[in-house]
């Protein structure tokens, strides 16, 4: 006997199939719960250890990862107690670069982490890298492993596979399993090394007891397969400098030789890119320095129109234009004084130069992140910076001498230190945006450069001096 799906009209054959086969593919299946607050959604990730699924936590609304342990090695005292080991590790530690843990528990027999929620990618995905992105995330790892050695903690299984790259390119380390306090519980097994042969240091195949500095033996093998696409093996072949020297020292097979911990591998790495040249390749900084020009220019430009908006002129009856004219007052003779008013052709210029600069800034932006040139170095400081601080100083210097040694202005020199003065502060305007942008490329904090805004408020004396003086002392 056959009939019709009342829903879709699919014709069935009630003997054998009961249900629409069509509608039942179609139907919502809903998803899986752990518990009654967490909701089971696709794998992201799976290795021997299990796997980790996107979840979404329903009491508090967000998504998170939960990781489960395999099944065949549930069943297993040791692999059980590694995965609690990771959740009591992962909950000791607070740091931006640690996906965090919310919870441990167990259901079927099976245990499971609820973590932080990672959207992105392992580290192993993108390799290689150029040399300023390697350089940028390993020293975020190397923070997030300071962190960890600080509170006693060893990860021991350091390697790309580890390591998260969230949408905003920021480093997450991961996969606390096999992480060792430097005393207290131990876990063992005899005849067996848990870990990534590659990125191990040889003691640590040897059974020796966690030692900050095998993380350091990781990260030297990390940050050469970040750079070369392959881990380390034998006889490697050279990177490009400083990058050689720190990796041959943290892959040294005598731990003595090696860093002491994370935080001094990590001070070396910040202080061997300390220099721009290390930072940018030569035909990067030509364009930083393009843009910065481009900036420096669309200043000026827009200097000009405020200077010519606010400074007082005589005009005519008929060039009156009430609309845009701030405190015109009339003179005898009928013309009329324009206190200030919105010069509508310099404005303009102005408004076009500024279009034009925050697209070569935004261009530079987008260039520097596809490149892998963004350092997210925010310790290190910006070398222009200091060179601002020189140029107003000259600054104050050459007009603090026109002064003093020509008050009335009747030398020869005297009206070409103008000149002069208003050439020092576009080098200082040029050198100021040279340090705005190196800053937003390493995540660098402006509020930090002092020698910045000191040498930008001594720029400012002489123009600002010289035109309040000028404002109050006209006439028509």
């Amino acid at each position: 006997m056959s009939a019709a799906c009342p829903r879709c009209g699919l014709r069935l054959d009630e003997a054998r199939l009961p249900v629409c086969p069509r509608c039942l593919l179609e139907a919502d299946i809903p998803p899986a719960l752990l518990g009654d607050a967490i909701e089971l959604h696709e794998v992201i990730g799976q290795g021997g250890m299990g796997t980790v699924h996107r979840a979404h936590h329903l009491r508090l609304d967000r998504p998170v990862a939960v990781k489960f342990l395999a099944e065949p090695l549930a069943a297993q005292p040791e692999f059980a107690e590694r995965l609690r080991r990771e959740a009591r590790a992962l909950a000791r530690l607070r740091h931006p670069g640690i996906v965090g843990v919310h919870d441990y528990g167990e259901q079927d027999g099976r245990g499971y982490i609820v973590m932080e929620y990672v959207d992105g990618q392992p580290l192993s995905r993108l390799l290689p890298l150029p040399p300023a992105r390697a350089r940028a995330i390993a020293v975020e790892v190397l923070d997030a492993l300071a962190c960890a050695h600080a509170e006693g903690l060893v990860h021991r299984d350091v390697k790309p596979a580890n390591v998260l790259i969230d949408v905003d390119g920021r480093a997450r380390l991961t996969d606390f399993g096999l992480a060792r306090p430097l005393a207290g519980w131990t876990l063992t097994t005899a005849g067996r090394v848990a870990g990534t042969p590659q990125y191990m240091a040889p003691e640590l195949l040897q059974g020796a007891p966690p030692d900050p500095r095998q993380d350091v033996y990781s990260m030297g093998a990390l940050i050469y397969e970040m750079l070369a696409g392959r881990p380390p093996a034998g006889d490697f072949a050279p990177l490009p400098q400083p990058f050689d020297r720190i990796v041959r020292k943290a892959l040294a097979p005598d731990p003595s030789r090696r860093y002491a911990d994370a935080a001094e591998m990590r001070a070396d790495l910040l202080e061997a890119g300390a220099t721009d040249g290390a930072a940018l390749p030569p035909e990067e900084r030509a364009w930083l320095r393009a843009v910065a020009l481009v900036q420096t220019l669309a200043t000026a430009v827009a200097l000009w129109a405020f200077l010519a908006s606010i400074t007082p002129k005589v005009i005519g009856p008929h060039d009156v234009q009430p609309l845009i004219m701030l405190g015109a007052q009339h003179l005898a003779d009928g013309r009329v004084v324009s206190r200030a008013r919105f010069e509508v052709w310099p404005t303009l210029a102005a408004v076009a130069a500024v279009v034009v600069a925050l697209g070569a800034q935004g261009w530079l932006r987008r260039h520097f992140r596809e490149a892998g040139l963004d350092l997210r170095a925010p310790e290190r400081s910006v070398p222009a910076a200091r060179a601002v601080f020189a140029c107003g100083v000259v600054s104050v210097a050459v007009y603090a001498a026109r002064r003093i040694l020509d008050p009335g202005g009747g030398s020869l020199a005297s009206p070409y230190v103008p000149i002069v003065g208003g050439l020092i502060e576009l080098a200082c305007l040029y050198l100021a945006w040279l340090a705005f942008l190196d800053a937003r490329r390493t995540g660098r904090a402006l509020t930090r450069e002092v020698p910045l805004w000191a040498g930008l408020g001594l720029a400012l004396v002489p123009p600002v001096r010289d035109l309040a003086l000028y404002l109050a002392s006209w006439t028509p």
